[in-house]
């Protein structure tokens, strides 16, 4: 408890800091971090000998991009030795499932001072935007993602919070929220949208919410301004990741993001180059706090732009905006339910022995699942991600699942997890 009030006390402190002093210890931590991972991790040494560079060539931000980009998919395929730090146990530190839009199920490892330090800086970003210890809270999210740890200050009504599951029927969902009455509310887009819509449609008015909060999915502008009707607010988005937690955030003014460079390095390239102010490019990400498994010039797979603005809410943080997200479908149910890919992904990422996957809406009626077999691989894993999909999904659309040996490809180069061809003809 202490540790995090102190964390966080700081970490609210530089949010009182000029540009150029952010900027200051955006450098220090990138220098630590270059250090550390030549030193102790073997795909950044090799990556960076490769290059023909040491750590100490990096003496300024822009020198960065003498490292080269490294993909999501090149740091799937290493072994865990490979892309983690030999001088930290892994076994003592946070372990965090993830497939996204690849479907390719992998483990994250963060200190427990990053993740720590990852929580921190969402919860910095939700006090700016008006978040008070005493507001009851509701999250819905995946369930694996859930915190459970109940504290002694809940007892005392600080921090209280509930747990929704993205994956229960909406109307469930939202007669929850009207017995919880929430300050305050976090959950993915899709999810809420679906909650507000449902809203709208009965005209429930009994919710409201001081704060709503989303983020993990591409906030649509549809999406923004079905939720803010329904409850009566202006909903603050965050632009996040979970190799590298909340990246940048809204405030009051909602245009453009707070990157947070106290915590990470956004850079945005075009054709192998910084992309020019308000020119969209590929959104390359360095997460600061990253020792365990560094993530050093991730390209996250998403499509933003960098603004030459200064926000007048006097936060001197560089903006952003996202142009595009991860490149993903959601799946359409006969009730006109919306299923993320997100919960999809983050289900079928629990169902051990599948190295890869791929989940087609092909009809209203039907959905495949196409699972490639990885490590403890047994005859009931086709079994258990057709239950897991079914707690998803319902009773309403088929459910077929197969093993192979390797997904075919698609003719775009793309490796999707989450197709629809229902939304490609609607």
């Amino acid at each position: 408890m202490l540790r995090s009030l102190f964390l966080l006390r700081e970490l609210q402190s530089n949010l009182k800091l000029k540009r150029d002093e952010l900027e200051r210890i955006q450098l220090g931590k990138l220098k630590a971090l270059l250090r550390h991972a030549y030193e102790n991790v073997r795909y950044y040494r090799g990556l960076l000998d490769s290059a023909g560079i040491k750590p100490d060539d990096v003496q300024t931000l822009s020198d960065l991009r003498l490292i080269p980009v490294t993909e999501k998919a090149a740091l799937r395929k290493l072994d865990l030795q490979e892309k983690t730090a030999g001088n930290i146990d892994v076994k003592a530190c946070v372990k965090v499932f993830t497939s996204g839009s690849t479907g390719m199920p992998t483990h994250i490892y963060f200190t427990r001072y990053d993740h720590l330090m990852i929580d921190m800086v969402y919860l910095r970003s939700f006090l700016v935007n008006g978040l008070r210890f005493r507001d009851k809270r509701a999250f819905i999210l995946d369930p694996h993602s859930f915190e459970t740890k109940k504290c002694w200050y809940h007892r005392l009504g600080l921090a209280a919070y509930e747990n929704i599951s993205c994956f229960t029927d909406a109307g469930e969902q939202l007669e929850r929220l009207r017995r919880i009455q929430p300050d305050f509310i976090h959950g993915y887009p899709s999810s809420l949208a679906l909650i507000a819509r449902l809203m709208l449609e009965k005209g429930t008015k009994d919710v409201r919410p001081r704060l709503v909060s989303t983020s993990a999915e591409l906030l649509h502008q549809k999406q923004r301004e079905t939720i803010n009707a329904a409850f009566g607010i202006s909903l603050y988005d965050r632009y996040a990741a979970r190799e590298c937690g909340n990246i940048a955030w809204e405030c009051d003014r909602h245009d453009g993001y707070h990157i947070n460079i106290d915590t990470s390095v956004v850079e945005i390239i075009r054709d192998d180059k910084p992309a020019g102010y308000g020119e969209p490019g590929d959104v390359i990400v360095t997460n600061l706090h990253s020792y365990a498994m560094p993530f050093i010039r991730y390209k996250i797979g998403d499509i933003g732009a960098l603004s030459d603005r200064t926000c007048p809410c006097g936060v001197e943080t560089p903006l952003m905006r996202t142009v595009e997200g991860r490149d993903e479908d959601f799946i359409i149910l006969k009730d006109g339910r919306l299923i993320s890919p997100m919960m999809v992904t983050g289900t079928l990422d629990y169902v051990p022995g599948i190295r890869q996957f791929r989940v087609v809406q092909e009809s209203m009626d039907v959905v495949t699942a196409l699972l490639a077999k990885g490590d403890g691989f047994a005859p009931e894993t086709v079994d258990k991600a057709k239950e897991s999909l079914r707690e998803i999904f319902g009773s309403g659309i088929e459910i077929r699942c197969s093993a192979v040996e390797e997904l075919p490809g698609e003719n775009n180069g793309k490796v999707r997890a989450v197709l629809s061809k229902v939304r490609e003809t609607n």
